[in-house]
């Protein structure tokens, strides 16, 4: 009896020892909401359980005490009583477990991934738009292109990343169509003229179709052909200026057909109007063949010949070439291309080299046509003249290309290169090439553009669509794809394992995040734009071009060919004896049996079938 009175006297105080020493555990009772929360038979699981235990030794020796002291006959009564504070620590250690599993896990979380140090064997990583920064080049500020170019090594573009210069190797820069795509300025027309100076320097003739009219590129090339000793000619084909070139001069009948046929859209477009089609392409014929007899005839001179007949119906059909005849009126209308005499010679210009800049417009649909007469006649050109190793390169810069779309320029666009004439084609997305002729599909030109055009410079687009094209251009890359397993806690709140499982992937080297954010050129900050070039090396790579500076001046943007003088307007002959014998009879190459054409009002006229004689 003795030794069990000791050993609850053992006991007690131990309790009392624990009780009033140890309460403090109270705040440790929490973790019993940890050890729920863990997973089953995990080690944290029966950490935290014991944790929790150990937390109510206090309260539990504190309900033991009165217990033990009635076994012995004592009264035992804790004082001071602690109850009251371990059970308010219980209560903290429950709110701060809530806490943690509420808030506090995800926190940490953060400053883990924070902390941790990846991977050095990890590849790169698809794109978050979100931190699309982190893939992209800084920022950068302007820098004098003139500097880099250097033949030796081949025809500067652009800086790398690493602020290295670009070059495009002689072989690609004498065989290959260019592509210049992105959104209203983010770099088109920088691009255009560090390209253009250089086509100038090496004596090729370098035109530009500009149909917005460049703040800067008339003076940069301007200059350029100045200090190259090269000759730099203006052709403003809007409504308002003076005649300066005959588009039909010295055309053969190859030539003025497919010029007539493309500009007009005679081709066949398998509806009903092809039977009209097919009057006005013969009205096309009549005009080359006219062209061939009377070389140098303006438009205006062409439809004074055949108008009348083209809107008059013969034969059982009852149709008429009326549509040739008013899209050729439209033409004859345009005071610049009805130049008699001492206009710009195209043939000439291909010969000498220098740049041919042409003013258009993008809604006047005369002008347009003219801007893409002209360019089926420089391919004609290309096309037909002799075939030698040393013929001069005709470089074109289409800005805006949809407004040049033609059947017969897209169809041969992959044989031009063949033929020395190399193209520019500046656009914004693929979206625009969709508005073409009817004679043409969509998808034809784009695809004809995509494969035809072997080098491509690309910046920032907002065409999804047209993004994810020029993306796949550059070709894939290995990346690492991560995955990990999120839970939903006790407390409803999601949390990440610290495990992550890392797979093999693939995506764009520059996607379509990369392309939809590239910097754009900022006049306040002085920064430049950034482009993605494919083709000038094995892979695509990122390059920044910077503008030429020049000073601008009032002859860059002026008409080369002055206004014609009083003997150059065509004026009909002044006396009668003039007239009689500006008189062709039709009964001879070009003409028509009966008819003559009076240059008094130049039009044809029906006259008895008799010959004159000479004096």
């Amino acid at each position: 009896m003795q030794m069990f009175d000791n050993f609850t006297l053992f006991l007690i105080y131990w309790s009392y020892l624990s009780y009033n020493k140890l309460f403090f555990f109270g705040i440790l009772n929490g973790a019993f909401l940890l050890s729920y929360n863990a997973e089953d038979e995990s080690k944290a699981k029966i950490f935290y359980a014991i944790v929790g235990v150990l937390s109510v030794l206090p309260l539990v020796s504190r309900l033991m005490l009165p217990f033990l002291g009635d076994l012995i006959g004592i009264n035992v009564k804790p004082i001071p009583d602690f109850a009251w504070y371990w059970l308010a620590l219980a209560i903290v250690s429950w709110a701060l477990a809530f806490w943690w599993l509420r808030t506090g896990v995800q926190k940490f979380e953060k400053v883990a991934k924070k902390l941790t140090k990846v991977s050095s064997l990890e590849r790169n990583k698809k794109t978050d738009i979100r931190y699309i920064d982190k893939f992209l080049p800084q920022e950068r500020e302007r820098f004098d292109p003139l500097k880099h170019i250097d033949y030796s090594r081949g025809y500067f573009i652009g800086l790398s990343e690493q602020s290295d210069p670009i070059y495009l190797k002689k072989g690609d820069w004498d065989t290959s169509h260019l592509l210049l795509s992105g959104r209203t300025r983010s770099g088109k027309g920088v691009a255009a003229q560090i390209i253009g100076t250089q086509s100038i320097q090496k004596k090729e003739l370098f035109v530009v179709l500009d149909p917005k009219v460049d703040n800067w590129m008339p003076h940069i090339y301007k200059k350029a052909c100045e200090e190259a000793g090269q000759p730099y000619v203006l052709l403003d084909l809007r409504q308002s200026a003076h005649p300066q070139i005959n588009v039909l001069q010295d055309c053969d009948y190859e030539t003025a057909e497919n010029m007539l046929l493309a500009v007009f859209g005679l081709g066949s477009k398998g509806d009903n109007a092809d039977a009209y089609r097919a009057i006005d392409r013969k009205a096309a014929r009549q005009v080359a063949k006219y062209l061939v007899d009377n070389p140098n005839v303006t438009p205006r001179e062409v439809l004074a010949v055949f108008g009348e007949d083209w809107t008059t119906a013969e034969g059982e059909s009852k149709l008429t070439a009326t549509v040739f005849a008013e899209m050729f009126g439209e033409m004859a209308e345009l005071p610049s291309v009805n130049r008699k005499h001492g206009g710009i010679d195209l043939q000439n210009l291909v010969e000498t080299g220098g740049c041919l800049y042409v003013i258009g417009d993008m809604l006047n649909t005369r002008i347009i046509a003219m801007q893409r007469m002209i360019l089926i006649r420089l391919l004609m050109i290309a096309k037909n003249r002799e075939q030698t190793d040393d013929m001069k390169i005709i470089r074109v810069f289409a800005d805006e290309f949809r407004v040049h779309i033609s059947r017969p320029f897209v169809v041969a666009l992959g044989a031009a290169a063949g033929w020395k004439l190399l193209c520019v084609l500046g656009f914004q997305s693929f979206e625009d090439l969709r508005d073409v002729p009817g004679d043409l599909d969509a998808d034809m030109v784009k695809g004809a553009v995509l494969e035809n055009c072997a080098i491509q410079l690309s910046y920032r687009i907002k065409d999804a669509a047209t993004a994810e094209i020029l993306a796949a251009a550059t070709g894939t890359i290995l990346v690492d794809d991560e995955t990990r397993s999120i839970e939903k806690n006790i407390v409803l709140t999601e949390t990440m394992e610290g495990e992550r499982r890392v797979s093999q992937s693939e995506r764009y080297l520059v996607d379509v995040n990369m392309i939809t954010s590239l910097p754009v050129p900022d006049p306040d900050k002085k920064t430049i734009g950034c482009g993605v070039l494919v083709g000038a090396s094995k892979t695509a790579q990122f390059c920044f071009t910077s503008p030429i500076m020049v000073e601008r001046s009032k002859a860059a943007i002026t008409p080369t060919t002055p206004p014609p003088d009083a003997g150059d307007a065509n004026e009909p002959p002044e006396t009668a004896a003039d007239r009689v014998a500006a008189l062709e009879l039709l009964d001879g190459p070009g003409t028509r049996p009966g008819m003559v054409l009076d240059p008094s009002d130049g039009r044809w006229k029906r006259l008895p079938k008799v010959r004159l004689e000479a004096e």
